[in-house]
């Protein structure tokens, strides 16, 4: 998007990498002030379900053989809307996962995951406001009755990743703007143009 901004408006670099910055900010606040919630109960009384996985990003060799320190991401992602959310998070303990779990995914929502051990407490969140499943990626990778069950949060994973890397390469300071920058993109789908400049208008009003 930058190298398309700077050689259709003809500015220099350092103004278009200002604009970009502006641009992911919008979409920051958007994410933020408006987040939206995955899950709950479908209109049949039934749980909805949401697929969740943690993935590493950009976790990789450089100079001499060493390791360049990656960034842990919590992914979750509505079975049958794609809704999803990217959030950044320092580790994977169950202390830091079960927050966020309560902040994005509402009441009621039956929730599938791998066997990763900070997930095995789910159903107990809050009392039981969950219900749980485990699917073990080395015995049941492809789940018999849908193929699909688990390997939609790491195709979306997939896809921020080579999104991110594409965009922004190392940059440690601009990951979270980005990954903002993606989920916007996610949720607003086809109407990007249209949708930011609604976002603008809401957040600089004249």
């Amino acid at each position: 998007m930058q190298n398309q901004i700077q050689r259709e408006t003809l500015s220099s670099k350092l103004t278009t990498i200002h604009w970009c910055i502006f641009i992911r900010d919008i979409c920051e606040t958007v994410i933020e002030n408006n987040p939206q919630e995955l899950g709950g109960i479908d209109e049949n009384g039934d749980p909805i379900c949401v697929v969740i996985d943690e993935s590493k990003f950009f976790h990789r060799k450089y100079h001499r053989g060493q390791w360049r320190e990656g960034h842990w991401v919590f992914g979750a992602i509505e079975r049958g809307t794609n809704r999803c959310c990217l959030i950044e998070v320092p580790d994977r303990t169950a202390a830091t996962l079960e927050p966020i779990i309560r902040r994005w995914i509402l009441p009621g929502t039956h929730i599938i995951s791998d066997g990763w051990a900070p997930y095995a407490n789910i159903e107990n969140i809050a009392n039981g406001i969950y219900t749980h499943s485990i699917i073990v990626h080395e015995r049941n990778f492809i789940h018999p009755d849908d193929p699909d069950v688990h390997t939609t949060i790491e195709n979306r994973c997939m896809r921020a990743k080579k999104k991110l890397k594409r965009q922004h390469g190392t940059s440690v300071h601009l990951f979270a703007s980005y990954m903002a920058e993606f989920m916007w993109r996610s949720r607003v789908g086809e109407k990007k143009f249209g949708e930011f400049i609604l976002a603008v208008r809401h957040l600089y009003p004249l």
